[in-house]
Protein backbone atom coordinates (compact mmCIF):
# COMPACT_ATOMS: atom_id res chain seq x y z
CA UNK A 1 0.00 0.00 0.00
CA UNK A 2 1.55 3.34 -0.85
CA UNK A 3 2.34 6.05 2.16
CA UNK A 4 -0.66 8.88 1.78
CA UNK A 5 0.73 12.19 1.59
CA UNK A 6 -0.05 15.04 4.42
CA UNK A 7 -3.03 16.28 2.80
CA UNK A 8 -4.09 12.93 1.98
CA UNK A 9 -3.74 11.83 5.88
CA UNK A 10 -5.02 15.26 7.06
CA UNK A 11 -8.25 14.43 4.80
CA UNK A 12 -8.75 10.86 5.95
CA UNK A 13 -8.07 12.41 9.79
CA UNK A 14 -10.99 14.78 9.54
CA UNK A 15 -13.22 12.59 7.35
CA UNK A 16 -13.28 9.74 10.82
CA UNK A 17 -13.64 12.59 13.23
CA UNK A 18 -16.30 13.42 10.88
CA UNK A 19 -17.95 10.14 10.61
CA UNK A 20 -17.44 9.35 15.26
CA UNK A 21 -19.35 12.93 15.37
CA UNK A 22 -22.62 12.09 13.17
CA UNK A 23 -22.71 8.78 14.44
CA UNK A 24 -22.93 10.22 18.01
CA UNK A 25 -25.08 13.44 16.21
CA UNK A 26 -26.93 11.61 13.53
CA UNK A 27 -29.63 14.15 13.31
CA UNK A 28 -28.60 17.78 12.07
CA UNK A 29 -31.64 19.88 12.46
CA UNK A 30 -32.00 23.31 14.31
CA UNK A 31 -30.81 21.75 18.08
CA UNK A 32 -27.81 20.50 16.38
CA UNK A 33 -24.76 23.08 17.65
CA UNK A 34 -23.45 22.56 14.25
CA UNK A 35 -26.90 23.81 12.63
CA UNK A 36 -26.49 26.35 15.14
CA UNK A 37 -23.17 27.39 14.30
CA UNK A 38 -23.62 27.11 10.46
CA UNK A 39 -26.47 29.93 11.09
CA UNK A 40 -23.72 31.89 13.04
CA UNK A 41 -21.66 32.48 10.47
CA UNK A 42 -23.25 31.11 7.11
CA UNK A 43 -23.85 34.39 4.76
CA UNK A 44 -22.43 35.44 1.68
CA UNK A 45 -20.71 38.50 3.63
CA UNK A 46 -20.03 37.54 7.09
CA UNK A 47 -16.87 35.33 6.58
CA UNK A 48 -15.97 37.81 4.27
CA UNK A 49 -16.05 40.63 7.18
CA UNK A 50 -14.35 38.71 9.77
CA UNK A 51 -11.49 37.57 7.17
CA UNK A 52 -10.79 41.31 6.31
CA UNK A 53 -10.96 41.93 10.71
CA UNK A 54 -8.42 39.26 10.92
CA UNK A 55 -5.71 41.89 9.75
CA UNK A 56 -6.50 44.48 12.03
CA UNK A 57 -9.46 46.58 13.70
CA UNK A 58 -10.56 48.58 10.95
CA UNK A 59 -13.30 51.41 9.79
CA UNK A 60 -16.23 51.15 7.75
CA UNK A 61 -14.96 52.87 4.86
CA UNK A 62 -11.59 50.54 5.14
CA UNK A 63 -13.80 47.42 4.70
CA UNK A 64 -15.84 48.89 1.76
CA UNK A 65 -12.59 49.13 -0.28
CA UNK A 66 -11.25 45.70 1.00
CA UNK A 67 -14.54 43.22 0.45
CA UNK A 68 -15.94 44.55 -2.59
CA UNK A 69 -18.88 44.07 -3.99
CA UNK A 70 -20.95 44.37 -1.02
CA UNK A 71 -23.30 47.57 -0.56
CA UNK A 72 -22.73 49.97 2.25
CA UNK A 73 -26.00 48.72 3.32
CA UNK A 74 -25.21 45.49 3.72
CA UNK A 75 -21.46 45.82 4.96
CA UNK A 76 -23.77 48.01 8.13
CA UNK A 77 -26.10 45.28 8.09
CA UNK A 78 -23.62 42.27 8.51
CA UNK A 79 -21.57 44.36 10.88
CA UNK A 80 -24.31 44.88 12.98
CA UNK A 81 -25.26 40.76 12.92
CA UNK A 82 -21.50 40.29 13.80
CA UNK A 83 -21.83 42.83 16.74
CA UNK A 84 -25.11 41.19 18.33
CA UNK A 85 -23.73 37.70 17.65
CA UNK A 86 -20.74 38.59 19.73
CA UNK A 87 -17.76 37.99 17.30
CA UNK A 88 -17.14 41.84 16.56
CA UNK A 89 -16.51 44.59 18.99
CA UNK A 90 -17.72 47.96 17.68
CA UNK A 91 -15.86 51.05 19.32
CA UNK A 92 -17.28 54.58 18.82
CA UNK A 93 -14.18 57.35 19.31
CA UNK A 94 -15.89 60.87 20.80
CA UNK A 95 -14.55 63.02 17.82
CA UNK A 96 -15.81 65.28 15.30
CA UNK A 97 -16.46 63.64 13.38
CA UNK A 98 -17.85 60.84 14.95
CA UNK A 99 -15.22 57.87 14.05
CA UNK A 100 -16.12 53.73 14.64
CA UNK A 101 -13.34 50.99 14.29
CA UNK A 102 -14.74 47.56 14.42
CA UNK A 103 -12.59 44.68 15.86
CA UNK A 104 -12.66 40.47 16.82
CA UNK A 105 -13.80 39.86 20.05
CA UNK A 106 -11.93 36.47 22.05
CA UNK A 107 -14.85 34.60 20.12
CA UNK A 108 -14.77 36.15 17.13
CA UNK A 109 -10.84 35.49 16.66
CA UNK A 110 -11.43 32.19 17.40
CA UNK A 111 -12.79 31.59 13.74
CA UNK A 112 -9.57 31.92 12.75
CA UNK A 113 -7.96 27.96 12.38
CA UNK A 114 -11.49 28.11 10.06
CA UNK A 115 -10.49 30.32 7.98
CA UNK A 116 -7.33 29.38 7.72
CA UNK A 117 -8.46 25.96 6.36
CA UNK A 118 -11.15 27.78 4.01
CA UNK A 119 -8.76 30.10 2.53
CA UNK A 120 -6.26 27.12 2.02
CA UNK A 121 -8.75 24.87 0.65
CA UNK A 122 -9.50 27.94 -1.64
CA UNK A 123 -6.40 28.13 -2.71
CA UNK A 124 -5.65 24.07 -3.29
CA UNK A 125 -9.10 24.34 -5.43
CA UNK A 126 -8.75 27.23 -7.14
CA UNK A 127 -9.41 25.68 -10.83
CA UNK A 128 -12.28 24.59 -10.09
CA UNK A 129 -13.87 27.04 -7.63
CA UNK A 130 -13.09 29.49 -10.30
CA UNK A 131 -14.67 27.32 -13.08
CA UNK A 132 -18.07 27.25 -10.91
CA UNK A 133 -18.54 30.65 -9.25
CA UNK A 134 -21.33 31.87 -9.63
CA UNK A 135 -20.86 35.80 -11.58
CA UNK A 136 -21.28 38.45 -9.10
Amino acid sequence: MDPMNPSEEKSLLARQKLQAWLEAKPNLDETCVVHQALSLLASKWLLLILLALMQRPKRNSALQRQIRGVSPKMLSQSLRQLETRGLVHRRVFAEVPPHVEYSLTPFGESVAPLLVELCEWSVRWEAQVQQIRPLV
